[in-house]
């Protein structure tokens, strides 16, 4: 299926689901993720507008620190919204989150992990109980794909493996199971768009990049109705 009618099917389901009004006020939802997120972003408050009020996280400093657009890994996220959380105002009905990507980068010379995954599993146990603590609901957004061989051959910073990846979104799993946050399959999605959909060792091409909103926009659109029928 071409790009161009592949997106348009998806907004055509979206729209369809859209036409089933919300009981409560414009939802607000507040978007940390990787680079991936930073570049799909835009699209995604394109084709929510009107429906839901998205802001992404941007640069800003908290408690004398900068945090960059860029969440980073489970580390920096953790931090981040140890700082953003106590602002005043702030307070989304949604956190749509993801983090992963940087925490399974290995360095070149003694091939470590930047966040061991026990690591990344109890970080992502503070983040839960951080933002459920403030009565806010979470909606987790799985790791997009890593290629080895293109990843690999592309860069020589950071190395990445597939093997690491599936190990950490399937502890990323387990956490949202114990604290029953619905999960956003991108890895799943994104992967049936095959090797060519990358434009460099881990980011995607232009036309990628709507496909990647739209699914999240459809999938939010499902779990806000059925949290709004509640």
């Amino acid at each position: 299926m071409k790009v161009r009618s592949f997106v348009e099917y998806l907004l055509a389901i979206f729209l369809i689901l859209g036409m089933v009004s919300w009981k409560t006020s414009t939802p607000k939802i507040f978007l940390v993720g990787d680079s991936i997120s930073i570049f799909y972003g835009p699209y995604l408050k394109t084709f929510l507008e009107g429906q839901v009020e998205l802001e992404q996280k941007a640069i800003e400093t908290l408690q004398g620190r900068t945090f960059s657009r860029n969440g980073g890994d489970s580390r920096r996220v953790l931090d981040y919204l140890k700082a953003k959380l106590i602002q005043p105002g702030f307070h989304p009905d949604y956190l749509l989150l993801n983090c992963g990507l940087h925490d399974i980068g290995r360095d070149t010379i003694r091939h470590a992990l930047q966040v061991p995954l026990d690591t990344y599993r109890k970080n992502l146990d503070s983040i839960f109980s951080l933002i459920q603590a403030k009565k806010i609901r979470i909606i987790w957004v799985t790791t997009t794909p890593v290629v080895d061989s293109i990843h690999n051959s592309r860069t020589k910073v950071k190395q990445r493996y597939s093997k690491d990846l599936e190990e950490y979104n399937q502890a990323a799993a387990v956490v949202c199971k114990r604290y029953h946050v619905r999960v956003i399959d991108l890895h799943d999605f994104t992967r049936t768009l095959g090797p060519d959909a990358y434009l460099d060792n881990v980011h995607y091409k232009e036309e990628i990049r709507p496909q990647q909103a739209a699914y999240i926009a459809g999938s939010l659109r499902i779990i806000l109705d059925e949290n709004a029928s509640k």
